[in-house]
């Protein structure tokens, strides 16, 4: 791998900063029922009146929320027209609500971000520019509510050849809509069970030049940093598993080429604690936490307060491990993320770009930032995952971490862009795919940054 000096040195940004895809907005419509057993008609209208006037009132806010569970199942009608959509949707607009015995029936449209890869653009001889305009119509569930009791696995495929059903004990209510296929021969849901759903793409996201919030990271003059390893395979923990490797992988790079030092040991093998001065006199400190807090038979609610714990006290949060369907509960509570703090995390988990970026951004979200944009960069992938890639994600600390310190010794920090790194880390990921034979290296982005503020020196 060529130095990211002599690749950034002097280079103008340029490009979207995933340096390998497009993001678009577009509109997404479509038609659910949400099930409100016990309430009066009189009881349902004042909810109608309320979605249709004010959807952002709190009192419907678990009825605005299975908007976004209904979006996720336009998933796979998406990925066959070559667009990665981010399953975390943005506030509804209800443009009817029907009060009916018993539910409502809320048809709705909201903006909604996808990614569209360059190199199938090329394949199909177009441009990103010529997709705005284009529409995608799919068929959606009516009512998600109880289809897993409803229609089992014959609704559901694992998208090979033959378009399997995917085995029972596999697939979940919070699963589904990755699976979702009511064309699948012997899918028993009749048209008056689906509602029709629409995605016109509305417009391409501008291209700019970005940069991490250098100024916040460094005011006080320390960075710390969190690197979470997930259990990779399944069952009881072992020393081999993939999760203690990229762990052990990473310690040793820090410690033997980056010059970091081990300052603590965590009880019950549980991790280290690793510090730094950085040339310009910038202090790191990383804890780095292994796969045994966050082993398949941890407790839940041990691990995730193990989590929370980490992100709340970090300002760089790394994850290596499973997506797990976007079902990482502990990033949906506004209280596990610090006050006041810029942050940088990165989920280096499978398609995270479509499960975990807006979770994030709402939770960071306040009255005076109401995107959640102004105190977090996420980083994301928006392919499935290859062992392998702390190493990618090792490049990206690196240069942040040399970025903030020329910041903080008031040096020009100009190559460290967004959207150097991120083109660096997609090359890197590519490099790390051709060497062992992987047909999909991982497609890196960064979002929440086009309002970034700082500008270098």
């Amino acid at each position: 791998m060529f130095s990211f000096e002599d690749f950034a040195d002097g280079k103008v940004d340029s490009g979207y900063i995933g340096s390998r895809s497009a993001e678009m907005e577009a509109l997404f419509s479509s038609t659910l029922r949400v099930n409100l057993p016990g309430k009066t008609a009189t009881e349902l209208q004042a909810i109608a009146n309320t979605l249709k006037t004010t959807p952002t009132d709190q009192s419907v806010r678990d009825i605005v929320y299975q908007v976004t569970q209904h979006s996720k199942f336009a998933r796979n009608a998406l990925r066959a027209n070559k667009f990665t959509l981010n399953l975390e949707g943005g506030e509804p607009t209800f443009t009817n609500v029907t009060v009916e015995a018993g539910s409502l029936l809320l048809a709705y449209s909201v903006k909604i971000e996808s990614l569209v890869k360059y190199k199938e653009l090329e394949a199909m001889g177009l441009t990103a520019s010529s997709l705005i305009g284009q529409q995608v119509d799919m068929k959606m569930p009516l009512v998600p509510e109880g289809l897993l009791t409803r229609v089992g696995t014959k609704c559901s495929s694992d998208f090979d050849e033959n378009r399997a059903a995917v085995p029972t004990d596999e697939l979940r209510i919070d699963n589904m809509f990755y699976y979702w296929d009511p064309a699948r021969t012997g899918c028993t849901l009749a048209a008056t069970d689906l509602a029709d759903g629409h995605y016109k793409v509305t417009s391409l996201n501008p291209t700019i030049s970005v940069y991490p919030e250098y100024d916040k990271l460094v005011a006080d003059g320390k960075v710390t940093m969190v690197q979470i390893y997930g259990q990779i395979e399944h069952g009881d923990l072992t020393s081999s598993d993939w999760g203690w490797h990229s762990y052990n992988d990473i310690k040793g790079l820090l410690t033997s080429q980056q010059g970091f030092k081990v300052t603590q040991t965590f009880p019950d093998n549980k991790g280290v604690r690793l510090e730094k001065t950085m040339p310009n006199g910038l202090k790191v400190e990383v804890d780095m936490l292994t796969p045994v807090s966050f082993a398949d038979h941890v407790d839940p609610a041990v691990s995730n307060a193990a989590f929370r714990d980490a992100m709340r006290t970090h300002e760089l949060v790394y994850y290596a491990g499973h997506a797990f369907y976007g079902s990482l509960t502990v990033l949906d509570e506004p209280t596990a993320y610090p006050a006041n703090t810029y942050q940088i995390i990165f989920m280096d988990a499978c398609w995270s770009y479509a499960y975990y970026t807006k979770q994030v951004f709402r939770n960071k979200a306040t009255a005076s930032d109401p995107l959640g944009w102004a105190l977090v960069d996420v980083v994301n992938n928006t392919e499935m995952g290859i062992t392998g890639s702390e190493r990618t994600a090792a490049v990206l600390w690196q240069n942040t971490l040399a970025g903030a310190d020329a910041v903080f010794a008031h040096k020009s920090a100009k190559r460290y862009s967004w959207n150097n790194m991120i083109q660096y880390m997609n090359e890197h990921a590519q490099r790390r795919a051709d060497a062992s034979g992987e047909k999909n290296p991982e497609i890196y982005g960064a979002s929440g940054v086009r309002t970034n503020v700082y500008k270098p020196l």
